[in-house]
């Protein structure tokens, strides 16, 4: 979404959202190669995916609505057929970064496997969640103005999504594999989870529009948001180098109090950084795209 607030309100180019897109998937790299160990641009980590999604945005609202919207279904066609026709693994490809030097080379075909089909985020379908935010963010600031999402027409179309993407998920329920210890939903990344999960985020857009705008019991949300590279990077550090290393096994009661220290410790963090940005406006670029401004 902010693709679109950044491409009509600051007029930036093509060459603003290739050079920020170019940064997070060096993150990326970096983390991988560093932090976790592994042989960077093999997993299409989710960083990959923002990073390319970027200046893809930036082209994909070039075109008009129509074509934007058959773009998006193609994606969500295309997907399952993919993960038809080459299968999906119950595991994505994570190559130690030692490999190479003891002779084990990624595959280029499993590495292409990964960017287009069963990585942790793929192209296919994750392209049909980030274009839509790009769309969404058009709807939203139209003409220069900020659209509310409470009207009869969104409340219809979010419920549509949600009730049709549970109805398909509860008669067909699909496979869901546990990766490395993650127990996600969306591994692999079905149709109904899609549309569920659309569903449920224009709902959120309803209720956040209902909510007044002095209501503090949300701004934790944007706080986050406005330096999101930063609480990922924070948040991945804490847990590869503190976390990781002590190999705990909780009862869910610990597991859910240490998941809430560390929600409140990034949530702290995002609100020191937001003070220093506050008090510092002339950044670097690195500065500025890792805590906002």
């Amino acid at each position: 979404m902010l693709v679109a607030l950044s491409r009509g309100r600051k007029n930036y180019d093509l060459r603003y959202f290739l050079v920020r897109g170019g940064a997070v998937i060096l993150i990326a790299a970096l983390l991988g190669t560093r932090i976790v160990q592994f042989f960077p641009f093999t997993d299409a980590d989710v960083l990959y995916l923002i990073g390319i999604s970027l200046p893809l945005a930036y082209l994909f609202l070039s075109w008009n609505s129509r074509r934007r919207w058959l773009i998006i279904a193609a994606i969500f066609r295309i997907a399952p057929v993919l993960q038809f026709m080459f299968g999906y693994a119950k595991l994505p490809l994570q190559i130690p970064v030692i490999g190479p030097m003891t002779g084990v080379q990624p595959d280029p075909f499993a590495v292409f496997h990964q960017w287009f089909i069963d990585g942790w985020f793929p192209l296919f379908p994750w392209l049909g969640i980030s274009l839509p935010g790009a769309q969404l963010g058009v709807i939203r600031w139209e003409a220069g103005r900020v659209n509310s999402s409470v009207t009869p027409k969104i409340a219809d179309i979010a419920l549509g999504f949600l009730m049709a993407g549970l109805t398909v998920w509860m008669v067909f329920p699909g496979r869901i594999y546990t990766r490395l210890g993650y127990v996600e939903l969306f591994y692999p990344p079905t149709i109904a989870f899609l549309v569920t999960i659309t569903g449920v985020i224009l709902c959120l857009f309803v209720i956040a529009d209902t909510l007044p705008q002095t209501c503090r019991l949300l701004d934790p949300i944007p706080a986050m948001g406005e330096c999101s590279p930063a609480i990922y990077l924070i948040h991945s550090l804490i847990i590869a180098w503190l976390i990781a290393p002590l190999h705990l096994s909780l009862p869910l009661p610990g597991f859910g109090l240490c998941y809430a220290l560390l929600v409140a410790g990034m949530i702290a963090i995002s609100y020191e950084l937001r003070r220093i940005r506050s008090g510092n406006p002339q950044r670097s670029v690195i500065a500025r795209m890792l805590i906002g401004g």
